[in-house]
Order: structure tokens, then sequence, then C-alpha cells
């Protein structure tokens, strides 16, 4: 039987202990109908290409891109699965670790990169852009938002944690990554 979501994470060598702690977060989920496919960016591809290639690899009728430094809260999946009867995208605010941005509360476009994503939406849409430099997913959702796709916001309870990294002198450092460098 096919699972249900397909969690997809890519990441690069030097994140190694982030995400090791997203693979505990994930082994944490009360909802236990899921695939995690993840890639290392060993070649520097981006991080478009490395999700778009495990997306084409995902068996579930859902994806959730998690990225390699974020964390799921235990009943995540259970918590997006009970706002995606009516939806193609179920996104979540996040809590923030280091930073109080008002970025991550938007509405679509803007919001994050975490939402979980009908796939066939997705294969409608043909992925992330792999022309893009940065914001792939916000180019992604601009693309939803075009197509008509129906956005709805789990706000029952936090369901992740977005954390920022912090440079010894204090300035918040960047945590994407493009073409498999960290940012």
């Amino acid at each position: 039987m096919k699972p249900l979501i397909s969690v997809v994470t890519p990441t690069i060598p030097s994140r190694a202990r982030y995400f090791e702690e997203l693979g505990l977060s994930l082994e944490s989920q009360t909802f236990k109908d899921f695939e995690w496919l993840y890639e290392v960016d060993k070649k520097r591809l981006g991080c478009a290409r490395i999700v778009n290639g495990l997306a084409k690899r995902a068996k579930g009728e859902w994806l959730l891109i998690v990225a390699d430094d974020d964390l799921i809260l235990p009943r995540c999946l259970e918590v997006m699965l009970e706002y995606a009867d009516d939806a193609d995208v179920v996104y979540s605010p996040p809590l923030v670790w280091g930073n109080d941005s008002k970025h991550f509360f938007g509405e679509p476009p803007y919001i994050p990169s975490f939402g979980l994503i009908y796939k066939d939406l997705w294969d409608e849409i043909g992925g992330y852009r792999t022309d893009a430099i940065r914001e792939e997913d916000r180019k992604f959702w601009i693309e939803a938002l075009r197509l008509g796709a129906k956005f709805v916001r789990a706000d029952k309870e936090p369901t992740w944690i977005y954390r920022f990294s912090v440079n010894p002198d204090g300035s918040f450092r960047n945590k994407s990554y493009n073409s498999g460098i960290a940012a």
C-alpha cells in the first residue's frame, strides 16, 4: 500500500547535524502513513533540482517539503491532514527560533516553503523552477495561485519549527542554500 504523504528533504553535507535532528522529529510523528525521501546534494545541483527529483520518486498523494534544518512537531502530519479535505495546499505558520520575523505569518504567496501539497498539483505545475536562484517555493505558490489552487491555513496548533542560524557577531545567517552551497 502506498503512503499517504511523501516527506521530501534536500540537504547538504555541512548540515548533517540539523538533518539528523529533523529525522528524529519525523520518527516522533503520531501519523505513521508516510515515507521520507531525502538526498544529500554532493554535486551542487541546487535545492530545486533535488526536490524535483525526489518528488518524481514520491509515492504519496501529498508532498511535504521540509528543509533539512527545520523540525516538525509530533502531531504535524496528523494536523495538516485534518485541513486537507478541500485543499490543494495546506500551510501552517511555524514556531520561529532565532528571529521574530512577521514573514512567516502572511497569506499566499507570502508563506514559508513548508506546505502539504497535493501531488497532482505539484505534477501539473512541474515542481520547482530550476532556473530560480532563490525563492523557488514562492514562485511555485504564485503559479499555484494562478491556476486557482486552494490554500488552507492550518492554525489549530503549531506544527513545525523554523530555525535561524546565528553568526558569531549575533547577526542571522541565511539558512537556505543555492546550487548546493550553504548561504
